[in-house]
Formats: C-alpha cells, structure tokens, sequence
C-alpha cells in the first residue's frame, strides 16, 4: 500500500514522520496537482501544480495563513516576520522590507568579505568541519550587518541552543500528541533552557545597539507607526531573533549543501574555480565582481533547487475556498514543498542530476513560474533574498579564491535531516589547503 493511503487513525502523520522526503517524493509518484491525506484529524491538500501554488501564494494569499503546526516555532521566533499574520505582518514588512533592497545591501558586501578574511586567517592546511566554519560566518555576517555588533564569544552557544530548539521544535511539529508547553518535560525543558540561552544573547545585541543609521536594528528601534507606535520590547525581540536566526540558518545550509556537490562533481568545481580567478581582483569580490559570477550564482542556484533550506511549509484555510478546481475547507490544510516540486519530473529534466546550466539570469529554464520556491513566494516571498543572494557569492567566491578544497579522508556519510531547515546530519568534513599568492 502506498504510504498516502492509509487507513491508520493517524492517517498518513507516521510515514511523513519516519521519513518525510520519501513520504513526499512518493506524492509525486501520483503525477497529480493535488493530493489530499490526513494528519490524524486534519485534512491535508499537497500542491503539485505551480499555477495551484501561485493561486495560493499570491491570487488568494488572504485566504491563508500559517499552518498550525509551525506555531511551535513561536516560543523561539515570537510574533516575528515569520510567523506574524494580517494587519500585523504587513506593519512590520513595511518598516523592514527598505532595509533588504538589493540597492541596500550592497553596503555590506565589504563587511562580509572582511568577516570571511578574519575567520579564515588562522585556517592551514588540514581537515575542518567546514560545516560549522560556515555557520560561524553566517553567524558574524548577519550580526554585523544587521546588528553592528559581533558574538564571537556567543557562538558555541548560539549553535548548540539553536540545535535543541530546531530538533525539538521539528518533532512537536511532526506530532498529533504532544505534551502542553506548561508541563515541565524533560524535552519542554530543553527547549525553554534553549530559547532562554537564546534570548541572553538577542538581548545582549538589542543593549549594545550603537544606534547607527546603517544597521537594521536601530531603524526597528526607530520605526514608528501611523500613529506615531514604536514597536514594543517584546516585538522587538521577535524580529531581532526572527532576521538572527533566519538570517543565518538557511544561509549556512545552502552554502553546506553547495560545497557538497561541488566537491562531488569536479567538473563544477574547476568551472567556478576558473570563474572566480578570472573575476577577483582580490581575496574578496567588490559588488560589481558578484554580478560577473555568473556560473558560480547558477551552482547556488541549481544546489537550493537540489537542496532547499526552507523544503516545506503549509497554510491554513481562514474560510472555504476553491484552489482550482479543488474544494478547501475551512481549517484544512495545504502544503507546499519546494523540495518536491524543485524536483517534479513532470516540470524539471534529469530532477536527481546536478546541473547548473538549467539556470539562466537567476531562472530556471523552461520552468513555469511559481516551481523554484528557495525563497517561497507571494507576499511572505522571504525578505532576505536579495541578502542572502549576496553573502552566499562573497562567502563562497571568498574562500574558493583562497584555499583548495577536497574530500575528507574521514569524511561524514551525507545524511539529509530535514528538520525545520534542511540540514546535512552529521555535517561536512572537508580537506583544505591555503593557496600561495602567487599560483593564483
């Protein structure tokens, strides 16, 4: 029996739970638009067309909001961008949306590639889990940017904390039974012990804000209303933690998951290798060098397609609507997973292959709109993209300029773990050694 049709009380909640990505490349399997299965109880819709999605996403967006089950993410990101909704998530998209304009961030490209030179100074050659490396800069880069401020000092907490809150959060999201928030668990404890980690370090960034015109968190600071409202303390927190660890999870994994194909195919790797010598000036590119990675951008591309961070998410019927020519209830759910849809066979040729020329101009060619979904779409379309986009060239271009990367001798076995993000399990161990200047 196929795993969607079930005839379990809990419908088809276990098989999504023991494996999730097979639960959902067996959706494709159907070839049809919409599938419809149960959680327990709630009704499930997954969206296979891109004109259902787009339907969803953006024609009837104000039919929706989010699913249920990602409000387990709001003891940790609160009220924020992410998880806000209505009146109240375009107040605070507006007063934030100006600071992510691709205009906007190309002040911070210096910053990043100087994040990327301090950490790397001490590297030689030898075996590190470039993984971790990766988050560390992600980490710096979205605290100085953002926040102006460093927590080099915070860094194995903040990476241990977050670990607890994601895996945690990931099983209660997958879960009908789950114990109440109030009952003090030995799991609702590690995760309270974990977001209460994490505020000590939000609200160590939010007390040493300098107030400079050019970070994120004095314009939130500043922000004011129509009627004149600044945001409250606590709405403040939630944004800050939102656009922390948003800003620099998803990052860290896109960038993970693309070392780890290129290492796998050393044809790419000598491609964007090639390219980033003949564009770099320097050890770090200037703004105008990104826009001239051409090939290395559709690597980025092509391995978010592959592997995308955000890799399902769900909206929630606020009334009875009809998606196409499919009957939602109020309540019932509809799940959207770029992860499948990225890899549709019916829309994308050789879906399994890593192949960077599908893209051209940041497109997937010969994709309809609304397939690749790395950054969702509509109005919730994530607000860091452009961001994003930027910090993954500098960082990637940075350290390929300045070391040679190879396989690890005691390499992880790639293991995909698709918590709250998409993660790679164990991590990736990676040989390097730091090019001389001269050979370059």
């Amino acid at each position: 029996m196929q795993k969607w049709k079930s005839r379990s009380p809990l419908g088809q909640l276990p098989a999504f739970k023991k494996d999730p990505l097979a639960f959902l490349m067996e959706m494709e399997e159907t070839q049809k638009p919409v599938t419809r299965f149960r959680f327990a109880h709630r009704p499930v819709f997954m969206l296979m067309h891109p004109a259902l999605i787009q339907e969803v996403l953006v024609r009837k967006a104000d039919f929706f909001y989010k699913s249920k089950p990602f409000q387990e993410l709001e003891p940790l990101l609160g009220k924020g961008l992410l998880l806000s909704e209505g009146n109240l998530h375009r107040q605070q998209r507006r007063k934030i949306q100006p600071f992510f304009t691709p205009k906007h961030i190309q002040r911070y490209c210096e910053t990043m590639g100087r994040v990327v030179t301090e950490h790397t100074s001490l590297w030689k050659e030898e075996e590190r889990l470039i993984s971790e490396d990766i988050r560390s800069l992600t980490l710096q880069v979205i605290t100085e940017t953002m926040f102006g401020t460093e927590v080099k000092a915070h860094h194995d907490q903040v990476g241990q904390q977050l670990d607890t809150a994601m895996e945690i959060a990931s099983q209660r999201i997958r879960s009908v039974f789950k114990s109440p928030r109030s009952w003090k668990t030995v799991r609702n404890r590690l995760f309270d012990d974990a977001v209460e980690k994490l505020d000590e370090v939000v609200y160590s960034i939010i007390h040493e804000d300098q107030g400079s015109e050019e970070h994120l968190l004095h314009v939130m600071k500043e922000a004011e209303d129509k009627e004149g409202h600044r945001m409250s303390p606590q709405q403040l927190r939630d944004e800050v933690m939102t656009v922390f660890l948003a800003g620099h999870e998803t990052t860290a994994s896109a960038l993970t998951w693309t070392l780890h194909l290129l290492m796998e195919h050393p044809d790419c790797y000598q491609k964007v290798e090639s390219e980033i010598e003949q564009v770099l000036s320097s050890d770090t590119p200037s703004v105008e060098e990104t826009g001239n990675l051409l090939y290395t951008k559709k690597v980025i591309l092509e391995s978010m397609r592959l592997y995308p961070p955000a890799w399902v998410f769900g909206r929630r019927a606020r009334e009875d609507v009809n998606i196409g020519s499919t009957f939602i209830k109020k309540g019932a759910t509809v799940m959207v997973s770029p992860y499948l849809m990225h890899r549709h066979r019916k829309y994308v040729d050789y879906p399994e292959e890593f192949l960077p020329e599908r893209f051209e101009d940041g497109r997937l060619l010969g994709g309809p709109d609304y397939l690749y979904l790395p950054f969702g779409g509509g109005p919730r379309v994530c607000i860091g993209q452009h961001f994003a986009m930027l910090e993954m060239l500098v960082i990637l271009s940075s350290l390929i300029r300045s070391f040679k990367f190879a396989p690890s001798s005691e390499a992880f076995p790639v293991v995909v773990e698709p918590l709250v993000t998409l993660r790679m399990k164990h991590g990736l161990k990676l040989r390097l050694s730091k090019k001389e200047t001269g050979s370059r």
